[in-house]
């Protein structure tokens, strides 16, 4: 039987089951290692973000109380060391408390399980920065190919959607990394399905009137990190059964709430063509929808010097307007996820740092005056463009005391300004400063700049203590 055959034999489970376990450095494109190395130093950099922040320190007790006695991995910006699962809840928490992670499609966030889960098996064995990259890979591809299967029809969306794709991430890094066999990965991928959480996005941040303020956890980060490595040593440790998960009427894609499944979506080009290519890092600490508003409104700042005091009203066109609305966010995470919010302190020329989202910034009277000039507007037109082709479009006018009107539109991708390694390792120094002093800073981007000749990733989890 020919190879490409045998491959169509194979359900979907079992095709990135076996992608998982058999992708080495040597499969991956020079592009995609350069994409993988500055997602590491993204994702690092909002971990130490995410440890200056509120939400940041209260995931990072827990994981203290319950992951005590057992110092298997350490919490990055903390320095302790606890039990492996609850280190990957932590840092993973801490990867997502500032909103300023990766993103592939609009849709796909796998950096955040993928990097915290690889970081912290490496610390238990002599990983190699070369099979540290190979374990990223997979959990960023599989994860991105998994999420295109599986996205909803607009209809659907408007009642059920969310990202429960997640898991699989921290899954396949911890598979890879572990030497999973393929029956071994097709059981990882079962009880990862099975430790999925519920499609909670519109009572995680659904209208403003009804879900504001938004929990604290969002949707699970840390546990949904913790899942899917949990899967993976479960697999390891001898526990059978559940294969098939991603296949047919009653797989994953309907576990989790979508109407549309297209598995084609999931194999094509597998190994070949890298969706990870498609890798976006986020331009700005909220919800990846904000961002080209975020863009379209910096503009208007650099072309014209807007004093925010000469503002007389705003009009923000957006999808999602009744989801995003929000002009009194009582809190970091209400900010995050408030266009309004977003414009406001853009236009205020606020750092992008975890004091964003500080009391004093929520409450200060230049911020507050804004947001109660601001109007929402829904753009249906755009809603589906982001369902049916993950594009984000956006408007901001504002109008000013002098009579004129300003306005600036983005869309994204198309608009997304460059984003590669000078702005990524800027974004660490300012996330790090905090914690890390300049050296250790220099250590740590010098140290991913080099990862393919790295012999032992424990080597970067020390600098980061």
């Amino acid at each position: 039987m020919h190879e490409n055959a045998a491959t169509m034999d194979l359900s979907l489970t079992r095709q990135l089951a076996e992608f998982t376990g058999s992708t080495t450095f040597d499969d991956l494109p020079e592009d995609v290692v350069e994409t993988l190395k500055l997602a590491t130093l993204n994702i690092i950099a909002c971990c130490l973000g995410g440890s200056q922040t509120r939400i940041g320190r209260l995931h990072v007790e827990l994981a203290k109380e319950f992951g005590d006695g057992s110092e298997q991995a350490m919490i990055l910006g903390d320095g302790a060391r606890v039990s492996l699962p609850f280190a990957v809840y932590a840092n993973a928490n801490l990867a997502f408390a500032l909103d300023y992670e990766d993103m592939l499609f609009a849709v796909a966030h796998p950096g955040f399980a993928a990097v915290s889960s690889s970081l912290a098996l490496s610390e238990g064995q002599e990983l190699s920065g070369r099979d540290f990259l190979a374990a990223l890979a997979v959990g960023y591809e599989v994860t991105a190919r998994i999420a295109m299967t599986m996205q909803p029809s607009q209809a659907r969306a408007r009642r059920v959607w969310g990202q429960q794709f997640h898991p699989f991430a921290s899954a396949c890094s911890a598979a890879n990394i572990l030497g999973l066999t393929p029956d071994e990965i097709d059981v990882a991928l079962g009880i990862t399905a099975t430790y999925a959480t519920v499609p909670s996005v519109y009572k995680y941040f659904g209208p403003v009137r009804d879900t504001r303020p938004i929990r604290e956890v969002k949707q699970g980060w840390g546990w949904v990190a913790m899942g899917g490595l949990m899967a993976a040593l479960s697999a390891k440790k001898g526990f059978g059964g559940g294969l098939g998960a991603l296949d047919g009427e009653f797989g994953f894609w309907s576990m989790a709430g979508s109407d549309r499944f297209d598995p084609q979506r999931a194999v094509a080009g597998l190994g070949s063509d890298w969706l990870t290519r498609e890798l976006e890092y986020k331009i700005h600490p909220s919800i990846g929808i904000n961002h080209p508003a975020y863009w379209a409104t910096r503009r208007l700042v650099d072309e014209h010097d807007l004093n925010p005091q000469a503002i007389e009203s705003i009009t923000i066109t957006t999808l999602w307007g009744n989801l995003l609305d929000d002009r009194a966010p009582a809190g970091a995470v209400d900010g995050q996820f408030s266009l309004p919010y977003t414009v406001a302190t853009a236009i205020d020329g606020r750092a992008l740092t975890p004091e964003l989202y500080d009391e004093t910034v929520l409450r200060d009277p230049t911020i507050r005056r804004l947001l109660d000039r601001t109007r929402v507007v829904h753009d249906v037109a755009a809603d589906a463009a982001f369902y049916d082709e993950q594009r984000i479009l956006q408007e901001v006018g504002v109008t000013l005391a002098d009579g004129r009107v300003l306005s600036r539109s983005a869309e994204f991708p198309r608009d997304r300004p460059a984003y590669g390694a000078p702005q990524i390792e800027a974004k660490f120094h300012q996330l790090a400063e905090g914690v890390l002093p300049k050296d250790r800073r220099d250590a740590v981007v010098g140290t991913i700049r080099e990862l393919p000749s790295v012999s032992d990733v424990s080597e970067l989890v020390a600098l980061l203590a």
